[in-house]
């Protein structure tokens, strides 16, 4: 394995997500709570952690599921006959006008 890597910290408010990525490897992600100073000691470890894990698993299994269908569902129209005529009107005018 490279000795290249790449470490990614993303801050918001006391919220932390660290990315650790190496060459031919799927990224390893962590998370915790904390601030810089504190992340910064604890990404060493998940350094470590990635690379434990990649020693075992570089890539995330591959998915063998099918992929959803990608047809649009069709329409379908249900007539109502029951309901106030007020209540008709009101959903005739709700719907878009076509010219």
């Amino acid at each position: 394995m490279s000795d290249e890597l790449k470490v990614v910290i993303s801050l918001k408010e006391s919220k932390v997500a660290v990315g650790v990525q190496a060459p031919e490897c799927d990224p390893v992600f962590f998370g915790l709570e904390g601030d810089l100073q504190s992340t910064l000691k604890a990404v060493p470890k998940f350094v470590e952690e990635a690379k434990t894990r990649w020693e075992t698993s570089k890539l995330y299994p591959k998915c063998e599921s099918p992929l959803p269908s990608q047809e649009q569902p069709v329409a379908t129209t249900s007539r109502a006959s029951t309901g106030s005529k007020s209540q008709k009107v009101a959903a005739q005018r709700a719907q878009p006008q076509m010219f």
